[in-house]
């Protein structure tokens, strides 16, 4: 008999964990997601926050036939960085490794309609704009608030939780069982961006094939990352206490501050979006570190649930979908023994996101000083390390970016200038 496997959260992390259980021939799969169908939502509201895609994630989709070739096809490859500066030519910074740039939601459109695809309505129910709003761990069920309708509750023989970093089934385990979970606000704030990358009236185009960044000093930066159909999403991050669009009044206004700090970004994005971009409302990233991933043999969390990180090194959703790989891994290793395979993957794990929380929270400088040495390294590591290997190692971001090596080995090849970046900033 088939069991039944319940995974709350339909992001990228739980539809490629229905894909990879629904794989295996052994289970039935309910998926259910608070949000609306992503597929039905109009064009102008799609917008969220960019990804990249590098080794760890590409490998975990290349887990599931075809798949990197359907995101492939909405996807932009990335060479590189340019680091705009307000007088001169741009920095720029070759990536030997391109990494793929795309949006969250046109990621999850992808995987959402593949898995249906191969799947339909066999061994698998998808529902959205359905909210777990409690577990009982006792009788092995869910509770379910949807949209339009009144709760219910479904039975399961495993859940897995991957629900972000609001997760439901954490808060429950934290308040019924010896679950322990750390949160923390990142100490910076942010406001999405969007702009066509493209002006064909003036003349003026951004890169297509490169993330671009805007340092505007005082902990202020602009990120934007090309996406298709020409456009650019990005985010504009700063100190809680300091937003610089607060005192504009007008787009006028906020178009005329992104041409004197982020040009020609300026030129580039219209009216409306200015508008828009003016009364958009700060958010803040919640960080999340637990002691496990796993509760018993029936739980599993996994993603944003159990270990979310600051965006700063792009490597979230990279992580998330490597959970996947590595628990598929494990349940061919124990022969789909959940009972071995979830405590072997907390084992395992924890010491790879715990380092990844610090990776994530120390490798970008915020001092003048060490900023300044650290894009030395950014710009000439590369060189150093190919004309004397013997001396110079791959500089942190090359190994984070351009290998699948562990987070753990990263870190601890790299202990030095974490450590000094913790000092810098008052952490040590």
């Amino acid at each position: 008999m088939m069991e039944k496997i319940i995974i709350i959260g339909a992001g990228p992390a739980g539809l490629l964990m229905a894909h990879s259980l629904l794989l295996r021939g052994k289970y039935k799969v309910e998926l259910y997601e608070r949000r609306s169908d992503p597929r039905l939502i109009e064009p102008s509201n799609q917008r969220t926050f960019p990804l990249t895609l590098q080794l760890r994630g590409l490998q975990a989709l290349e887990s599931i036939e075809g798949l990197k070739d359907a995101i492939s096809s909405h996807a932009i490859l990335s060479q590189g960085t340019l680091l705009h500066r307000s007088k001169g030519k741009p920095r720029q910074i070759d990536r030997k490794t391109p990494i793929w740039m795309t949006d969250r939601n046109q990621l999850t459109v992808v995987l959402l309609e593949h898995l249906l695809n191969r799947y339909g309505n066999d061994h698998l129910t998808v529902k959205f704009d359905c909210t777990c709003i409690d577990l009982d761990r006792q009788q092995n069920t869910i509770t379910l608030q949807p949209r339009d309708g009144k709760p219910f509750s479904v039975g399961f023989d495993r859940l897995v939780g991957a629900d972000g970093v609001r997760s439901r089934v954490r808060e429950v385990l934290v308040k019924t069982t010896d679950f322990q979970c750390e949160q923390e606000y990142v100490p910076d704030a942010y406001i999405s961006a969007f702009s066509p990358r493209i002006n064909q009236d003036k003349n003026i185009e951004l890169a297509g094939d490169r993330i671009h960044s805007w340092n505007l000093g005082e902990g202020m930066r602009l990120l934007m990352v090309p996406q298709a159909e020409d456009w650019l999403h990005g985010t504009l991050v700063f100190p809680p206490d300091c937003n610089p669009l607060e005192g504009l009044q007008t787009g006028e206004q906020v178009l005329q501050f992104l041409q004197e700090h982020c040009h020609p970004l300026g030129e580039l994005m219209p009216l409306e979006e200015a508008n828009a971009l003016k009364q958009r409302q700060p958010s803040r990233i919640l960080t999340v570190k637990c002691d496990r991933l796993h509760d018993q043999d029936r739980i599993l969390l996994i993603g944003d649930a159990v270990h979310a990180v600051s965006a700063s090194i792009g490597q979230g959703c990279n992580c998330a979908l490597q959970d996947v790989l590595f628990c598929t891994g494990l349940l061919d290793q124990y022969q789909d023994d959940w009972a071995k395979a979830l405590p072997e993957f907390s084992c395992q794990r924890l010491p790879e996101v715990h380092a990844l929380r610090e990776l994530a929270d120390y490798t970008f400088p915020r001092s003048k000083p060490m900023f300044l040495e650290f894009l030395f390294h950014v710009m000439l590591g590369k060189k150093l390390t190919q004309w004397f290997p013997q001396i110079f190692q791959p500089f942190i971001l090359t190994e984070i970016f351009e290998t699948d090596l562990p987070y753990s080995q990263i870190l601890n090849r790299h202990k030095n200038w974490i450590n000094r970046v913790k000092l810098s900033m008052g952490k040590a």
